[in-house]
């Protein structure tokens, strides 16, 4: 029998033993396989994680109620809860006769956390949709909750939000509770432009925290003797085949990165 006649997706399945991520001991999960995939999911955060079976070895016991999945960092157990309320009970103990000892039943899984409970900690999230740079993964310091979304700082000091309804699942790293800096300097490397972009995709959240600009600074780096004598005397050499008047045009036009330091100060909160 193969694992896929094992799960479905409309099993109930309990986490017995072993690590998975957002999934502590106790909690209830569906397992469905995905070619070479075991994909777990949490209600009600959906899926939670993914176990590459090809680098995985698999158990399970004798009536296929319990599987146990060997990982490079442990092993995991799941056993599946709604076979075991379907096998037929057990025979009771005759009169005189003490009744064996029952395991205490788990606990039903708790509902989703408060998204404001997590202000004031450091919490990863995991997304449902990455953003535009393709990462669904966040980790940082939650200082406020406006309009569905939680904002706060990352370890840098840079802004950064996570809508509510974008959350797939949520891990606290530190409960604190946990204050940001009262001042910031931040740094942006780059040309002046992309410099300016970058901190101005951010100002609406750190002004949404109450930081202000006291001083900002662009400083240009300089290119140095030896690049500059290097691309003339390559320039002049090619300059016949165009190739070199395009090298000597970008040594003049194009102006090498430099760096934007921001300061921003917030009056002392409780925040």
């Amino acid at each position: 029998m193969t694992l896929s006649h094992l799960v479905n997706p409309a099993q109930r399945w309990r986490v017995v033993g072993g690590l998975v991520p957002s999934c502590p001991v106790g909690s209830y999960v569906s397992l469905a396989t995905n070619d070479f995939w075991l994909e777990v999911s949490r209600p009600p955060y959906g899926l939670v994680a993914k176990l590459d079976l090809r680098n995985a070895t698999i158990a399970a016991s004798p009536d296929g109620h319990e599987l146990t999945f060997g990982t490079a960092t442990g092993e995991v157990v799941f056993q599946n809860d709604d076979a075991l309320a379907a096998a037929p009970a057990a025979p009771t103990a005759a009169a005189g006769q003490l009744s064996p000892p029952t395991a205490p039943a788990a606990p039903e899984p708790a509902g989703p956390p408060d998204p404001a409970s997590f202000v004031g900690q450091v919490v990863q999230f995991g997304t449902l949709v990455p953003n535009a740079d393709g990462w669904n993964l966040f980790a940082f310091l939650v200082l406020r909750r406006v309009n569905g979304w939680l904002i706060g700082l990352t370890q840098a000091g840079h802004a950064i939000g996570v809508a509510e309804h974008n959350i797939a699942w949520a891990h606290v790293l530190d409960r604190g509770p946990r204050r940001a800096s009262d001042r910031l300097v931040l740094t942006y490397v780059g040309q002046r432009k992309a410099c300016d972009r970058s901190f101005a995709a951010e100002a609406p959240t750190l002004q949404e925290l109450g930081y202000t600009v006291t001083n900002q600074h662009f400083y240009q780096e300089p290119r140095s003797a030896t690049s500059i004598i290097a691309a003339l005397l390559v320039g002049l050499l090619l300059a016949f085949v165009l190739i070199g008047l395009v090298l000597i045009g970008w040594l003049i036009f194009v102006k090498p990165p430099g760096v934007l330091t921001v300061t921003l100060q917030r009056a002392p909160g409780p925040g």
